[in-house]
């Protein structure tokens, strides 16, 4: 106990049949969420089948929904439960969640993604064309962030889209989305993970429903991301892709062996998320020369990126270049650096996780097992960020706002865009005070 509080920690047991099940159960919910983390994605994909994860994670719901006789959806709304999914880059995430009565009902529905697939061709055929209106009603083929992910991780598979092309996916069928499916489906490579209320017996009932499926496959990606040719050492600093509108974006290289989740968490909090966030302060609201900005920390285990965009006038691009250097620099310089202002969502909100069992167990799920940060506890979490200093932060933003972490890309009209002069701009991030 700590005060009056019950201190929960994560456990783990194992099927017969070789699954990890971990769990963080609060009772005082009223509510469960079941997810099933499969380590896969466009990071592991060969480049003719593109977006074979994504077209599985679709196929994997329609086949649950066809062994139930196509009665699944009804079922769901009668009982209040969700059941879905989401790819990323490097893993898919199917989840289940609902009313803590209806627990097993939400294990059994996830468990059996883990079916073979026994769809006929023409429901295969059907999820073909919605994943190809998907794509077709995106703006990936033009968005700044695809061209950006061209540049930064240039000849890696991360350079792919997760959703794929329409020419890869017409290559998939039935016979390369089972063999697929076995492959990745294997005891190594997934893990669930169970948040919220519920009993002993709702866990063995879990761990009968996985055993009924053949998770043999030894398959185990471990998050280590392809590293591009040019990381860390960046060389050409500014592409511009032409528009008739003007948006920028910084991405910066991140060498995941020397930062922690919580360190860069903090960093990226204090420049651009909060009320208070240093570049959104003096770019947005001392100046308006954006309205919003927005960016993410995507992180494998080795490597990553820390990135931010915002559009404006393109006669305030090189101001609002100038500005972000310098905010940048007083960073690094240990000017205003203050890493308590941003710790009270992961410090003082800490227990609020114990409320919400989906944010928890996607949070545990992903940084315990996806990122190994190897929590014990919603208190051990709250400690990693408690104990960053505002010396640290400067130490890291030294190491990373450097050029030669830098790719800065750039949609715009080409002809009225000085990329020289940018770059020279940009060349002040390198000065010693």
């Amino acid at each position: 106990m700590k005060g009056d509080r019950p201190v929960h920690i994560e456990s783990v047991c194992r099927s017969k049949n070789g699954v990890n099940i971990y769990c963080y159960k609060n009772p005082s919910l009223h509510s469960f969420h079941i997810s099933l983390f499969v380590k896969s994605g466009c990071m592991y994909e060969d480049e003719e089948l593109s977006g074979i994860t994504h077209f599985l994670e679709h196929i994997a719901i329609r086949n649950v929904n066809h062994l139930y006789e196509m009665k699944l959806y009804a079922l769901l709304d009668s009982k209040g439960v969700e059941f879905n999914a989401s790819t990323y880059s490097e893993m898919v995430q199917f989840y289940v969640g609902g009313a803590s009565k209806n627990f097993q009902f939400g294990a059994e529905v996830i468990s059996k993604v883990l079916s073979p697939i026994t769809l006929p061709k023409s429901e295969i055929d059907s999820e073909r064309k919605r994943i190809k209106a998907e794509i077709r009603e995106s703006d990936d083929k033009t968005s700044l962030a695809t061209f950006t992910m061209k540049k930064v991780f240039e000849g890696t598979s991360l350079s792919n889209s997760i959703v794929g092309t329409n020419k890869t996916i017409d290559r998939i069928g039935l016979n390369k989305l089972e063999e697929y499916r076995v492959k990745i489906l294997g005891r190594k490579n997934i893990f669930f993970y169970v948040t919220g209320n519920f009993t002993e017996s709702d866990i063995e009932f879990l761990k009968n429903r996985i055993e009924e499926y053949d998770v043999s496959s030894d398959l185990k990606n471990s998050n280590i991301a392809p590293i591009p040719r040019s990381f860390g050492k960046r060389e050409e600093l500014v592409y511009v892709k032409n528009a008739d509108y003007t948006i920028i974006r910084f991405s910066f290289d991140l060498d995941m062996k020397k930062y922690s989740v919580a360190e860069t968490d903090l960093l990226y909090d204090m420049l651009l998320s909060g009320y208070n966030a240093k570049l959104f302060i003096e770019l947005s609201e001392k100046r308006g020369l954006f309205y919003d900005v927005s960016g993410a920390t995507e992180r494998y285990k080795n490597i990553g990126s820390l990135y931010f965009s915002f559009e404006l006038q393109s006669k305030d691009l090189n101001e609002a270049v100038k500005m972000t250097v310098a905010v940048l620099n007083s960073v690094k310089r240990k000017r205003n650096v203050d890493a308590d202002a941003m710790k009270a969502a992961y410090v003082d909100n800490a227990y609020m996780l114990y409320d919400d069992s989906r944010e928890l167990n996607f949070t545990f799920g992903y940084d315990n097992h996806i990122m190994d940060e190897k929590y014990l506890s919603v208190e051990d979490r709250k400690n990693r960020y408690e104990n960053v200093t505002s010396e640290r932060l400067s130490e890291i933003a030294a190491s990373i706002f450097r050029t030669s972490n830098l790719t800065v890309t750039i949609k715009g009209n080409k002809k009225k865009i000085d990329v020289l002069a940018i770059e020279a701009i940009l060349q002040e991030l390198d000065k010693e005070e």
